[in-house]
């Protein structure tokens, strides 16, 4: 598994590739925000995405399941939507638009048990780290030729 920094560099050099593509990531795309929790088995990662819906989110993991990528839309539901142009915006402090976030992981996790759930505007993400099988304490067999 590759070191933090390594990480890092490999998340740079990307961006690199990819602003290089036709593939570029707008520059008002939010950066979504994330609380991230951690016990012995795994993660939990939950987001804020008010308005979106199950088909305006893309989840998934690098080759390596140690990034997480969450991309996404968060948009004003149709029929709350203020078209009469008599309505002046006086105030916008609420984000709406496409959103963007990529999470490196402490630990490779598991990619078959990851869980995700939309309730409410709050995006769940339960992830399990994978783990080396241990049996206890093994004796190795010396054989003689």
């Amino acid at each position: 598994m590759s070191s933090f920094l390594e990480k890092l560099k490999l998340i740079k050099e990307e961006k690199e590739e990819t602003s290089t593509k036709e593939e570029k990531i707008e520059p008002n795309v939010l950066q979504l925000n994330v609380d991230i929790y951690q016990n012995p088995s795994g993660l939990i990662i939950l987001a804020q995405v008010p308005g979106s819906e199950n088909q305006d989110l893309d989840i998934f993991l690098n080759e390596d399941n140690d990034i997480l990528t969450i991309e996404g839309k968060m948009e004003i539901p149709q029929d709350f939507k203020i078209e009469n142009p008599e309505n002046k915006l006086v105030c916008q402090e609420c984000k709406w638009g496409k959103f963007y976030r990529q999470i490196i992981l402490p630990e490779e996790v598991d990619p078959e048990k990851i869980e995700a759930k939309l309730k409410s505007g709050i995006l769940m993400l339960k992830l399990q780290f994978l783990k080396p099988k241990l049996f206890g304490k093994k004796k190795v067999e010396v054989k003689i030729e």
